[in-house]
């Protein structure tokens, strides 16, 4: 797949329709980067998304060598991402995709490296409002920029993470990998959100407040940490990211 999801969407204009199958069939070269403008530039949420998808994918791509052709052109990406963001998520049968709000999980998808710290309100409109854990998961992804840039992370950004992460109506997986964003928010609302769920009887939660804790906070709570790990299966998933922080605090 190169488009996420919209590798069998038909778009209804003819040279929209071939700028799309342009961004199938091919990753570089002045017409792929003339395709992606097109759709970019169209003035419609769905063409926009499609490109603001491939986009994040020539971003995973460029980790194997070659760069991202689009990379010149992140200011506009960017700018086209909130433009999408700002208004409702479409639903499948309004866009052709695979699944509801694809329009906001696209934008958020190629904010993933580009959002600034002003971006978080809009993140946590997006997180607030949506139910549905590819948008959360994504948002989340969106979310680590602004939260690592800013001097003081969005308060609203946190409050909204931690509602969330402490939603027992909520899939464990996507709490946990929702207050896992954390990590890269060094206040003390942060840590507070984080104890309280060091305290669930899950140990998925415990797993991810506990990395949380060794990324953002080690130096104040590194006994949490250590009493954690104590009480866990040696075989526990994701137990090996707390205590290789704790390993690299120790060779310092």
């Amino acid at each position: 797949m190169t488009t996420y999801y919209w590798d069998s969407v038909s778009l209804d204009a003819s040279e929209l329709e071939a700028a799309r199958a342009e961004l199938v069939k091919s990753s570089s070269g002045a017409a792929f980067v003339d395709a992606f403008l097109k759709l970019l530039r169209s003035g419609q949420r769905v063409p926009v998304s499609v490109a603001l998808a491939r986009f994040q994918y020539a971003e995973a791509e460029s980790r194997w060598g070659g760069g991202n052709p689009c990379e010149p052109y992140e200011a506009e990406i960017l700018e086209r991402a909130r433009w999408v963001l700002r208004q409702p998520p479409l639903t499948a049968a309004e866009s052709g995709a695979g699944r509801d709000g694809a329009d906001h999980a696209s934008a958020l998808l190629a904010m993933t490296n580009l959002a600034q710290p002003e971006d978080a309100e809009l993140i946590a409109d997006v997180m607030e409002r949506t139910t549905d854990p590819e948008v959360l998961s994504n948002a989340s992804g969106a979310a680590t920029k602004p939260l690592e840039q800013a001097d003081t992370p969005n308060p609203r950004l946190i409050q909204v993470i931690g509602r969330i992460a402490m939603d027992d109506s909520r899939d464990v997986r996507t709490r946990a990998e929702v207050m896992e964003t954390l990590r890269f928010a060094q206040c003390a609302e942060g840590a507070e959100i984080v104890m309280r769920l060091t305290e669930s009887d899950d140990i998925q939660l415990q797993v991810s407040a506990a990395s949380v804790l060794a990324a953002a906070h080690l130096a104040t709570h590194r006994e949490v940490v250590e009493r954690l790990m104590a009480a866990w299966p040696q075989d526990t998933p994701g137990a090996y990211y707390p205590r290789m922080l704790l390993d690299e605090a120790d060779e310092e």
